[in-house]
Parts: structure tokens; sequence; C-alpha cells
């Protein structure tokens, strides 16, 4: 009976045991390209997974950027862009201060909104010109001025957006500026030394104006605006990639932003926290100076005068700690071209 109903089933399906065997391609789906959508990162293990992800990535940026030395200029001209910053601060809080009293609210805010737009467009030009760079399909990296003069293309949005940016930063800050952001300012650090005898020289009368507090307060507005910046252009990481790898219109660029970013908010901030705590470590160690200071000369500890030796390692000190920041910015570059692929993809890229 059971072999009636299988032979039955056979025939019925067309097979007949006297053919010889014959291969058959597998058969393939062709899909079409307009249906065809990236796809999405998963979840891994959970917490985790994004965690791990996001130490690989800033790992992944800090390893491209030893093996391409070039991408170093990057780091020098963004601390050439916060020199720039800082440079205007001071002139603009000494002008505005005794005995000048040379600028008022309003020509202060605007002033304050200019520097910033600057500063934000020649970032945001850094920025496109190292996606760039690493997005040029190649194993090395594309040139440094190579990957700058393509930037030219997209200099009008990249000018929309610095605005666009420029003005939230602006608006944030001269609220904290103008009616107290104390609890906010580094005032608590900066008054330790290494750093008071570089930032605070009018208490010894080296200052070109004795008790202005320009240069600190130009280091702690820089900071601020500094930060507040950082925090904008992580919300909406994605829009400069958008912008000069797919062409993008600016609405659409942030609104794919958006939706990038919802699926790779935890790798972005284990990647960035990771960033923020090496630099935050490397500034701890500043408390050494104030340690061995206390057992080469603890007779003037209270007048912390150390003398030249000393303010000369305090400078050199200041400058490892900003070329290594400037350095992490490129890193942070790097880690964003990284996680925009990832976001796009769902795979790591190698």
């Amino acid at each position: 009976m059971t072999t009636s109903i299988a032979e039955i089933i056979h025939e019925w399906m067309g097979w007949c045991p006297n053919l010889p065997a014959m291969r058959t391609a597998p058969v393939v789906l062709v899909i079409p390209a307009e249906i065809i959508h990236p796809s999405q990162p998963d979840g891994g293990a959970g917490g985790s997974g994004k965690i791990n992800r996001g130490i690989s990535l800033a790992l992944s940026g800090t390893k491209t950027l030893v093996r391409n030395k070039q991408l170093l200029w990057f780091s020098l001209l963004t601390g050439l862009v916060m020199a720039f910053m800082f440079i205007t601060q001071y002139g603009l809080h000494l002008l505005g201060t005794y005995p000048y009293y040379a600028i008022d609210f309003l020509r202060s805010l605007v002033l304050t909104f200019v520097i910033d737009l600057v500063s934000v467009f020649c970032l945001t030009i850094l920025l496109a010109g190292l996606v760039l760079s690493i997005s040029s399909g190649e194993r090395k990296p594309a040139s440094f001025c190579e990957a700058l003069s393509r930037t030219k293309c997209f200099l009008r949005p990249l000018a929309n957006w610095s605005v666009i940016v420029s003005l939230l930063g602006t608006a944030i800050y001269v609220p904290l500026r103008y009616f107290g952001y104390s609890p906010f300012t580094l005032y608590p650090v900066l008054d330790q030394f290494p750093f008071n005898f570089i930032l605070f020289p009018e208490v010894y009368s080296t200052g070109p104006i004795g008790g202005t507090y320009a240069i600190l307060s130009a280091v702690t507005s820089t900071a601020v605006i500094s930060g507040i910046n950082i925090v904008l252009l992580l919300l909406t990481l994605f829009v400069v990639p958008l912008l000069v790898l797919e062409n993008r219109r600016l609405p659409e660029a942030v609104a794919g932003s958006v939706t990038l970013m919802k699926n790779v908010w935890g790798e972005l901030l284990a990647c960035f926290l990771l960033l923020i705590l090496v630099i935050s470590a490397t500034a701890m160690t500043s408390l050494l100076f104030e340690i061995v200071y206390g057992v080469v000369a603890p007779d003037m500890l209270l007048f912390w005068y150390p003398g030249d030796t000393w303010i000369a390692a305090a400078v050199i000190y200041m400058l490892i700690l900003c070329g290594l920041a400037f350095m992490v910015s490129t890193i942070a570059g790097i880690a964003a071209v990284n996680l925009y692929t990832y976001a796009k993809t769902g795979r790591m890229p190698a």
C-alpha cells in the first residue's frame, strides 16, 4: 500500500526512476535595487555588545591615526581654530573690562556669535575633510590637501549648518555667561598648579592689565562654548557625513542623522565617553605637580611661587595636554565615520 502511494505521488510530480540524475543550479532570487534596504545594526549582546562596539570604534580610530600620520594635520588645524577662539575671547573680555568698557552687551553678543560661527565653520570643514579622507574607498586615506580640496563642493550646506549650530550655541551660552554659570566653570581646576601660574599672571603683575583675569575668562569661555558645540555636534553627528558622502540637502541630512542616531546611540556614548575619560585621566596627572612641589619645597607651599623651572614645566605639560586633546578630536572624527558606516550597513568597518 505504501509503495503504491509513493509511486502515485512520484508519477503525479513527474518523477521517473529510469531517468538519469541531473545536476541543477541553485535558484537565485533577484531583488530589485529599489527595494533593497541597508541592514540595521542588531542589538548584539544587549548593553555589553553596544559598549564593546563603542570601545572597538575608539580603538579603531586610534589605530587609523597611528598608521596614517598625515591625519595629524587635522589635529594641528583644530588646535589653530581653538587658538583663534581663545585669542578672540581674550580680546573680547579685555575690552569689556575696566578701564575700557568699550563693548556693551549687544556688541558682545554679536561678536560672540561671529567668533563661534567662524570657529564652527572651520571645524565643520575639517570634519568634512576628514570624512572624505577616510571614506575615499581606498585602503589608505586620501591626502590631507586632496580631502580638503573636495570640501569646496559642499561649502554652502556646511556654512548653513554652521550658522544653525552657532545660533543654538550662542543662545545657550549667553544666558550662562551673563546670568551666572559659575557652577559649570573650570575655576576650581584652573586655580590649581600647574594651570594657575599661566592663567593668573595678573596675580604677579605680569599680565597686560592687573586684575582683569582676562586670560582665565577667555579659557573658561572657550571651554564652555566648545563644550556646547561638541554636544550639539554629537546630537547631530551624521549630518556632515550625509551632506558630503550622499549629497543630501540640509533638511534631509538632519532627518537622516536623527534616524541613524536612534540605532547606534549606545555605541556613540561608549565611544566618546571613553575618549573623554582618556583626556580626563591625563588632566588628573596635574595633581602630581602639587604633590612633588610639596615634597621639594614644603616651606613655599603657602606662597606658591615655584620659579621659572616649574613654570616652564607647567607650560610643557599644558602643551602636551592640549596636543593630546586635539589628537583625540581627530580620533573622534575617525570614529564618527566608522560609526556612520556601521549605522548604514549594520557591519563593523574593518
